[in-house]
């Protein structure tokens, strides 16, 4: 099966059987989901769950270790006026403002500085777990795998294993590679912007203004509109594809909350958008570029408009400061053939209607990965190692903005230059769309799954696809190209 192929494809991993247990990790329940309760609005912001109600915790025992989970609820994922909307041809099919609030992030029990955590329990346990420099995925088998319950009793039996697990041969290493040294007439979207200094504005000055307050005192919202292509809904079904798309936008979150960025920002999904049909003016095939600059000016127009162009009132549809689109198609950074190049942005596009957008290939959970990386381009991060020292030898290693995804680069911690990067781009006073803070959801539905989340068979296919490719970030010597 898919899922046995998935298996025998890591280099080592551990079937666990989770149970939810209280802070002193003692038994609780085999039941993976929280217990909220529902609640129904009586006045804005006046309902909020208590303290002890948005926590919860989980006893993993994997690779030798009890993990003991403990984590909060990510209420703030979502801004308030959240909306999924499916879209045909000719604009929005249906659309719903309702979700399930099963996002988490926290950290190992006794671990809070030394360990990072993003799970989702829509249905099992799905996301990452960062502890003792090692990140290992966890994900539900189906039930159809063969694996014997044992003296589990009731208890479902996840997969957990290490990144370093994923190893695999190359498809073409070389495709994708991107000299980042700046040349004229190089496209848009790969220009490269020199960060301004660290020092007010002499406009600032002239006009009697107060400097810029540091960056790293503000706090910042990044309201994110996440697109999902036809061939993703395809591939997912509508059953289960917000539930995933979400808990990988909680791990995106997750990462920006980072204290190595040196800066608090925040990740809001305000709308997710999942086209059923193609669009007539957004073109998407293997091309990153020429997708890239397509969706750039595709997500342009449809701010504050639904699909049949009507204009959204405001206390409608938030707004958006950047657009993520996430495509099932084997892109490729100059050609319209499959190649090895996972994402592609603007750097320095933040805030700029037009250039604040990116292109993700869906490879699974780890998609995360290349989303933060390409939000990252768009706050005038470069690589690591391109035009500064992180990566270089007898430097620090390279981390999240690595080009290269190796076994060596640390993908949950941002290097100081990429703190550099988005502390002068802030300081300078180009992101200063991302100062409004948006209402968040004051209210919260059930976490009732409305059917089978991903689990391991399926992340065969999300890491594999039907071609049974490997992607750039499951290979310690391929290419992720911007």
């Amino acid at each position: 099966s898919p899922e046995q192929e998935f298996l025998s494809s890591l280099d080592h991993y551990e079937i666990a059987f989770p149970i939810q247990v209280d802070q002193n990790g003692d038994f609780l329940t085999f039941d993976m989901r929280s217990q909220l309760k529902r609640r129904s609005r009586r006045s804005l912001g006046s309902l909020s769950y208590e303290a002890a109600e948005r926590r919860v915790f989980y006893k993993v025992s994997a690779h030798r270790t009890q993990f003991l989970l403990n984590l909060t609820l990510h209420s703030n994922l979502l801004a308030e006026h959240f909306t999924v909307e499916y879209w045909k041809r000719d604009g929005v099919d249906w659309q719903h403002d309702f979700h399930e609030d099963c996002h988490y992030a926290g950290h190992l029990q006794d671990q809070y500085l030394n360990s990072k955590v993003a799970i989702s329990n829509c249905n099992g346990l799905h996301g990452v777990i960062v502890a003792e420099e090692e990140e290992y995925f966890i994900e539900p088998l189906s039930l159809g795998a063969n694996v014997s319950t044992g003296s589990e009793g009731e208890g479902s039996p996840h997969v957990v294993y290490k990144r370093s697990s994923l190893q695999h041969s190359h498809m073409d290493a070389a495709c994708g590679v991107l000299d980042e040294k700046p040349w004229k007439g190089r496209p848009w979207w790969l220009r490269t912007l020199k960060p301004s200094p660290l020092k007010p504005s002499s406009n600032n000055s002239q006009r009697g203004q107060l400097p810029l307050k540091r960056s790293v005192s503000t706090e910042r919202y990044v309201e994110t509109l996440v697109v999902a292509d036809k061939m993703m809904v395809g591939y997912h079904g509508r059953r289960d594809i917000e539930q995933y798309i979400l808990a990988i936008m909680n791990i995106v979150a997750k990462l920006f909350q980072d204290s190595s960025l040196g800066n608090i920002v925040n990740i809001l999904v305000t709308r997710l958008i999942l086209l059923t049909e193609d669009q007539p003016t957004l073109e998407i095939n293997h091309h990153a570029g020429k997708s890239l600059d397509s969706f750039c000016k595709w997500q342009k127009s449809i701010v504050n408009r639904n699909g049949n162009g009507n204009a959204i009132p405001e206390n409608g549809i938030a707004n958006h400061d950047t657009a993520v689109l996430i495509t099932r198609y084997d892109i490729c950074i100059y050609k319209n053939k499959p190649c090895g190049t996972l994402g592609l942005a603007p750097v320095g596009g933040m805030c700029e209607r037009e250039r604040s957008c990116s292109i993700n290939e869906d490879i699974g959970l780890a998609t995360a990965f290349t989303i933060a990386h390409e939000i990252g381009h768009t706050f005038g991060m470069n690589h690591d190692g391109v035009g500064n020292g992180c990566g270089s030898r007898g430097q620090e290693t390279a981390k999240l903005m690595a080009a290269h995804i190796t076994m060596k680069t640390n993908p949950f911690v941002w290097s100081t230059c990429s703190r550099d990067y988005i502390t002068s781009f802030l300081d300078s006073g180009m992101g200063l769309c991302l100062n409004n803070a948006p209402p968040k959801q004051d209210f919260v539905y059930p976490t009732v799954a409305p059917g089978q989340a991903y689990d391991a068979d399926e992340q065969c296919r999300f890491q594999y696809g039907v071609k049974s490719r490997q992607s750039g970030w499951r290979n310690p010597s391929h290419t992720r190209a911007n």
